[in-house]
């Protein structure tokens, strides 16, 4: 009797032990905070406003293609939006735990699609490249929807086109005429030219 309850109280500790070392493994899991703090939004928003400057440009790229400006849109993919990798990755970096998967993929996405636009404008494939365009737009309006509010940059408004009303000839013909103040008025005639004139 004196044996069982040695084994008992022995399997006792020995259940107390691993259940407190599943305890500090646990504690020692910390997951990510649910929230961000303000350094995180701050840092995540100076990366977001690059990456939606370059999301600006990006009609520009949309012109070339539709252009068949091969060349051009080539070297836009190479310049203005070299560093894109860098900037989504620095976001993704920065997000909560359960965002940071989502956010690679959407960046290997839009990396992908600009590299299957620079092919196809590579090899001159107006149709690849206009899907493809589409394509960059969707992924990359996908990543930044995973940019908290609080980060989130505001969009440039588009800028006002500028043009003159248009009128019809009709109208030109219609409308009064203005006095052109190099002209000299006509002066009323005096009584001597009125008067009539003796035979």
């Amino acid at each position: 009797m004196v044996k069982i309850r040695a084994i008992v109280s022995a399997a006792l500790a020995l259940l107390m032990v691993l259940m407190m070392g599943v305890g500090r493994v646990e504690a020692a899991k910390v997951k990510k905070p649910l929230t961000y703090t303000p350094d995180q939004l701050e840092q995540i928003q100076e990366y977001a406003t690059d990456l939606q400057a370059m999301r600006d440009r990006l009609p520009e790229l949309g012109a070339l293609v539709e252009q068949k400006d091969w060349t051009f849109a080539r070297n836009f993919i190479h310049g203005p939006l070299g560093e894109l990798r860098v900037k989504m990755q620095n976001v993704s970096r920065n997000l909560l735990a359960d965002a940071q998967p989502g956010a690679r993929k959407l960046a290997k996405d839009v990396f992908n699609d600009l590299i299957a636009l620079d092919l196809a404008a590579q090899t001159s494939k107006a149709a690849v490249a206009q899907r493809e365009y589409s394509t960059v737009i969707k992924d990359f309006d996908a990543f930044l929807a995973l940019v908290p509010e609080a980060a989130r940059p505001k969009p440039k408004p588009p800028e006002p086109v500028a043009t003159e009303p248009e009128t019809s000839f009709l109208q030109e013909l219609l409308a009064p005429q203005t006095s052109d103040p190099a002209i000299v008025e006509e002066v009323a005639p005096t009584a001597d030219e009125t008067a009539p004139v003796d035979e």
